[in-house]
């Protein structure tokens, strides 16, 4: 049907009643929708233990409530199936109780809810002769209901009627921690070390229900654990009538011992995706960087 010259009106044909058009979704909010709200409290202790050398031990509570969840309610309730591979959060669902005419019925709401706790046990040393020093180690757990605030098209809830077998291990979920730092001067030259560690994060283990019994939501961890030591050497060369100039030639180098670090594996990659990883497979390799600054 060609369409009508402006300001006219074209009018499509409507569909017998009860009848929605192919590929007919809605998308609403919850009339009961709240505000997140998120409750945190920190506590910290440091103390020196000789001169120039403090130790510290830092804990956090974090409380998340009223989260974002967003629920594909057009589907028959107590029905589950499979999350995984990847992230352990595809999942496909039968006609609901507006199918088959209609499709996604996606409600809005602030039904999820998070806790965070985290440990930090530490010792580091000010700069003084020519050396400085931090080193830490932090274990946390971190849960939550859903870690989908950022994908607005898909429902990751397991079984709609009861919510709360969601309620496990967030996706960001890393259980142990550890990082170094030191800045030294050496003669004309100075220069730093940083050593990072970190466990895996974890996945929902396929089949999640096996022999009728549900695994649980990222009950399993991914090989993404993270190890990687970096190092930085300059070498400082002032000139000028006042010394105001500064030439510093330096080499870097990342991940010193080509350690894989895996980006966020096991997840087929997909044009839109917005699980908050922008890059998966092996992570960076080794990289040696040679560059020379100049201050003024």
């Amino acid at each position: 049907v060609p369409m009508p010259t402006w300001p006219g009106v074209f009018e499509p044909t409507p569909n017998p009643p009860g009848v929605f058009p192919d590929f007919t979704g809605i998308r609403v909010f919850d009339k009961d929708y709240e505000n997140p709200r998120i409750t945190t409290w920190n506590v910290a202790l440091e103390r020196e233990i000789v001169s120039d050398w403090a130790g510290y031990v830092d804990f956090t509570w974090s409380k998340g409530e009223n989260l974002t969840r967003f629920l594909q309610i057009n589907r028959t309730p107590g029905e589950c199936c499979d999350q995984g591979p990847g992230n352990g959060n595809t999942v496909a669902y039968g006609p609901g109780p507006y199918g088959p005419g209609l499709g996604d019925v996606f409600v809005t709401n602030s039904r999820g809810r998070g806790t965070y706790r985290g440990l930090t046990v530490g010792l580091r040393k000010r700069f003084s002769n020519g050396f400085q020093f931090d080193a830490n180690y932090v274990y946390s757990k971190d849960k939550d209901t859903d870690s989908n605030e950022r994908d607005p098209f898909t429902d990751r809830s397991f079984d709609i009627s009861d919510l709360e077998k969601d309620f496990s291990y967030s996706d960001r979920d890393i259980r142990h921690r550890f990082n170094l730092y030191t800045f030294f001067e050496l003669g004309p030259l100075n220069g730093n070390v940083r050593w990072q560690i970190r466990t895996a994060q974890p996945i929902t283990i396929v089949p999640r229900v096996l022999d009728g019994t549900d695994r649980g939501r990222n009950s399993e961890r991914k090989d993404t654990k993270f190890n990687s030591v970096d190092w930085r050497l300059a070498w400082p060369i002032r000139f000028g009538s006042q010394q105001q100039y500064r030439l510093v030639p330096l080499v870097e180098m990342f991940n010193t011992f080509n350690s894989d670090n895996n980006i966020n594996p096991l997840t087929t990659p997909i044009l839109f995706d917005f699980n908050g990883f922008l890059r998966t497979g092996v992570g960076d390799p080794r990289q040696l960087q040679l560059a020379v600054r100049f201050e003024f």
